[in-house]
């Protein structure tokens, strides 16, 4: 491309600002969504890639009547690691289930996530303290905190070995802090605030195969065949279960002929675990098709605008063959003038990203940073780059390029064949299909998350708060004085305490022997008016009441597991398990306590749970104007009303708790909508350079008519009816393959809404709109031209 091309370039795109202006911001704002998600898709696919044994981790699982677990019996690991030649290394991790709180002189940090882990989980999963190493020979446990908490607890203090914190209060129990954990070298699944490693982290408790609370993690040997370690991990697992005194892993055998164990590798925990909710994984796949669609459109549509311009230019390529110019330098010339217009477009993309970033990272609850953007990121723009110049520039470079010179010398611009009609008209319905699909998908979306957000989940979330607490109240005689104190506070209307609230951590699962035959039950430790204060139905029977001391030999269970059991009348039966022998005393109604991906689990609601279930979540229920000034009260007593655990008092409110289990489908539903508002944009531009064609090349018909008598209102039909049909065509396909999408979906939740027909008429109406404004508005104007104008010779 010569100097002369140059210019002549640089003069008609000066010519045609405006129209190049918004071909050039549509395929900016294209490149922007991309860039977008080829950071969003880098961070999510990142976890753990850093740790060079990704490939040869694994977490073992168990398929359970309820599903998968992570969880696993503690003397697992040592049977494994025994019997299995091609294990390398095995180790075993738990995570408290409460929030701990700890001080020193400087500050006070509430640990919401306590590890505790073999030594040998620092090898597997890469965690290392910094400054020194870890003894795994060591008979000392080692506590190393997160850099977060060490910042907090010892601001400004670079030297952290070996420094004492109290556990609990400010006098409570004292311990020492090895250190802290070195920063990992990327993101990770491994998350905690404090984690502290030992020999054996089961030493001491419970190693009967019915206390299945440990994450058992593999480190395999190069090459092994896993599908056949599963099956000889089940062998192991299975004849050890059967072998155990306790009959919790038997039944669960009993009830699951498929396989108890699966090994899930590392590399899967973050998008896809094996045994939790998989909605990361959506959303990637949904961004990267999304993204992948917005640039194809984009580019499509850029050479539709590019093409629409194109009678402009013909004398010149008409006067360049006729000096001798062959086809290849004017494809050339033109490539590389489409070549220059992307890289602009993605120069601008680049000061969208910048801007739009934080957006971006608040929407979606990332971290995203343009530091991010590595070697793989700008490989992958540079390729999108070249593509997307190929994509727009080839066609109408050939199409340019093959302008006969005695045709648009003598006068005859540019003829339009039904070749490039065709192809034009395609292309239009191919945008509008691709944006009517958006808007389709969002609306869906928009009615199930609303649906969750309004549905009944079966009890009471709001002006429901709960205390975190880590005073035991197993006992209903030892939180009954709590109880009256806070009853007392105006406002308030019920209190409880329980070992869970709905939407916080899933109940343990214990077996239970009913006549004779096993049942998994998720398990709840309870305490009077637990069902009042969150307003749970009474199906049948009674709920616990003060007025019966017996209750503690007593079970409520909810409708699902009086179904499972084949109880038609469940009140009066004895239920076997969790340490006791239980009389039901009442049915309640179902509570989608984890959401609606989830179907309900069988569940039994315990006064006196003799399975190690510990009862400290407090629940008050209270009107909704007295709220503010019963916390304020409940700040001031609290050391007097707990007696347990006076020195904190952490609040939260429990329709906030529940409403983060609809976090990742609001933010799907935040990020299609501005996916569709760009597809919108784009293919509103797309019409625009079809009608502005079209109605250029139908000038002298327009002409004839206007002299034959027709009407501005005959004119407007006559040239808006083809982009009707067009608009038509496009909602005929989108439809189909919208409903199909979106009901794939909708299948990923046990709780959903049926598909109505009123995004598919909204999407229409949507669309209908955008014909009338960027076509309508073009033939007002064509058709108040002068006719003499065009038909003068």
């Amino acid at each position: 491309m010569n100097k002369l091309d140059l210019k002549i370039a640089f003069r008609t795109f000066l010519k045609g600002k405006w129209y190049n202006f918004l071909n050039i911001a549509g395929l900016a704002m294209g490149l922007a969504a991309f860039i977008f998600v080829t950071l969003y898709v880098d961070n999510e696919t990142s976890y753990d890639t850093w740790n060079k044994n990704i490939n040869r981790v694994y977490l073992v699982e168990r398929e359970m009547p309820t599903g998968p677990s992570p969880y696993t019996p503690g003397k697992l690991a040592a049977a494994i690691k025994s019997q299995c030649p091609e294990v390398e290394e095995t180790g075993r991790m738990n995570t408290a289930l409460f929030q701990l709180p700890f001080y020193t002189p400087s500050g006070r940090f509430l640990i919401k996530k306590w590890v505790g882990a073999d030594y040998s989980i620092s090898k597997i999963l890469g965690v290392k303290p910094k400054g020194f190493n870890l003894d795994p020979k060591s008979t000392l446990p080692t506590v190393l905190l997160s850099k977060q908490t060490a910042n907090v607890l010892f601001p400004g203090d670079s030297a952290i070995q070996n420094k004492r914190v109290n556990m609990a209060s400010r006098t409570g129990m004292p311990f020492t802090v090895a250190g802290v954990a070195d920063d990992m070298p990327g993101n990770t699944n491994l998350n905690f605030d404090c984690i502290g490693f030992s020999q054996d982290i089961t030493q001491g408790k419970d190693q009967s195969y019915a206390n299945q609370i440990y994450q058992t993690y593999l480190l395999v040997k190069p090459n092994a065949d896993i599908a056949l370690l599963s099956k000889k991990i089940d062998k192991i697992y299975k004849q050890a279960a059967l072998a155990d005194t306790s009959q919790v892993a038997k039944q669960a055998l009993s009830q699951s002929p498929a396989a108890t164990i699966y090994l899930d590798p590392l590399s899967n925990l973050h998008l896809k675990p094996h045994y939790g909710s998989q909605v990361n994984n959506q959303i990637v796949k949904g961004l990267i098709i999304l993204a992948i669609i917005i640039l194809i459109v984009t580019g499509v549509n850029f050479t539709n605008l590019y093409i629409s311009q194109a009678s402009k230019r013909s004398k010149e390529v008409g006067l360049k063959k006729v000096n001798g110019v062959i086809k290849r330098q004017i494809i050339l010339q033109f490539l590389t003038e489409i070549f220059f217009q992307c890289l602009l477009a993605l120069i601008i993309a680049f000061g969208l990203v910048v801007i739009g970033l934080p957006y971006f990272n608040n929407l979606l609850n990332v971290n995203l940073l343009i530091s991010g953007i590595n070697l793989t990121i700008i490989t992958q723009l540079t390729v999108t780059l070249i593509s997307l110049t190929l994509l727009a520039g080839i066609y109408p470079s050939f199409v340019m390029a093959g302008f006969k010179p005695i045709q648009v010398l003598s006068g005859n611009q540019f003829v339009s064949g039904q070749t490039f009609s065709w192809i034009r008209g395609a292309i239009t319905v191919l945008q509008f299909t691709f944006a009517i699909g958006f808007v389709i998908t969002l609306a869906v979306i928009n009615q199930q998350v609303t649906f969750m957000r309004s549905e009944n989940p079966g009890f009471t979330a709001k002006q429901v708060v709960y205390i975190d607490n880590l005073g035991i109240y197993n006992d209903p005689k030892k939180f009954q004085s709590a109880r009256e104190r806070i009853k007392d506070i105006p406002g308030v209307k019920n209190v409880t305490v329980a070992s869970n609230v709905p939407g916080g951590i899933i109940p343990a699962t214990f077996e239970y022997n009913v006549q004779n035959k096993a049942y998994a039950m998720q398990t709840i430790g309870v305490d009077y008016h637990y069902f009042e204060t969150l307003n749970i139905g009474l199906k049948e029977g009674q709920a616990f009441s003060s007025s019966f001391p017996v209750d503690s030999a007593n079970a409520v269970i909810n409708e699902t597991a009086a179904k499972a059991m084949g109880l038609d009348n469940a009140v009066g039966t004895t239920i076997t398990g969790c340490g006791g022998n239980y009389k039901v005393i009442g049915v309640v109604k179902d509570v989608k306590a984890n959401g609606f991906e989830a179907n309900i689990q069988p569940a039994i609601y315990l006064m006196n749970a003799g399975c190690g279930l510990t009862k400290t979540q407090i629940m008050i229920s209270a009107e909704s104007n007295a709220i503010p000034a019963m916390l304020t009260t409940l700040g001031h007593q609290w050391t007097s009303i707990n007696k347990l655990d006076g020195d904190n008092f952490n609040y939260h409110f429990l329709d906030e708790l529940y409403g983060r289990l609809f976090i990742k489908q609001e933010q799907l539903k935040s990020v299609l909508f501005y996916f569709s508002a760009i597809a919108i944009f784009i293919a509103s531009l797309g019409f625009f350079a079809s009608a502005a064609q079209a109605i250029r090349l139908r000038m002298k018909e327009i002409a004839i008519r206007k002299v034959f008598g027709a009407t501005g209102e005959q004119l407007m039909v006559t040239l808006s009816k083809p982009f009707f049909y067009i608009v038509l065509t496009a909602n005929a396909i989108a439809w189909p393959l919208s409903f199909f999408v979106a009901n794939k979906w909708l299948e990923t939740f046990a709780y959903r809404i049926h598909i109505s027909v009123t995004p598919f008429v909204t999407a229409m109406v949507i669309s209908i709109a955008i014909v009338a404004v960027t076509v309508c508005l073009q033939i007002v104007r064509a058709v108040r031209f002068n006719p003499a104008v065009k038909l003068k010779v």
